[in-house]
């Protein structure tokens, strides 16, 4: 990657960094140490992709998914990865979460494990995950 790709890439990783702030917020809050309800992971490892970390699972609510999805307007190549990482069941669940694109929403939740409301969740123009998501 040349170093023009390379500022292309960070400065829509903090454009789009930015805007996940503004529409988490009006949701919830933000907490590294799992007390919130969700952490925005600020550490911009060259993908096109930034990552949420759920710790609440009403964070999982479909209106959210789809205020993160309209940030991908003007990025298709872009990806925010929603990662289920509640406190406690890091080893009795399986890992699951969403992958919101601009065209898309691969849906990996496993609802044997979430409570019933949630399981109830669905999201436009979603489809389930594969191997090779």
């Amino acid at each position: 990657m040349s170093d023009d790709d390379d500022d292309e890439q960070g400065l829509a990783w903090e454009t789009l960094y930015d805007g996940i702030v503004d529409v988490l917020k009006r949701f919830g809050a933000d907490d590294p140490f799992g007390n919130g309800d969700y952490l925005i992971v600020d550490d911009n490892y060259g993908h096109r992709r930034n990552i949420v970390e759920i710790h609440r699972l009403h964070m999982l609510r479909p209106e959210i998914a789809t205020a993160l999805r309209a940030l991908l307007g003007d990025y298709p190549d872009w990806e925010i990865v929603v990662a289920v990482d509640i406190p406690g069941t890091e080893t009795a669940w399986p890992r699951m979460g969403l992958i919101i694109r601009k065209h898309e929403i691969i849906d990996g939740l496993q609802r044997e494990f979430l409570p019933e409301d949630v399981r109830k969740f669905t999201y436009p123009d979603s489809r389930p995950g594969t191997g090779y998501d």
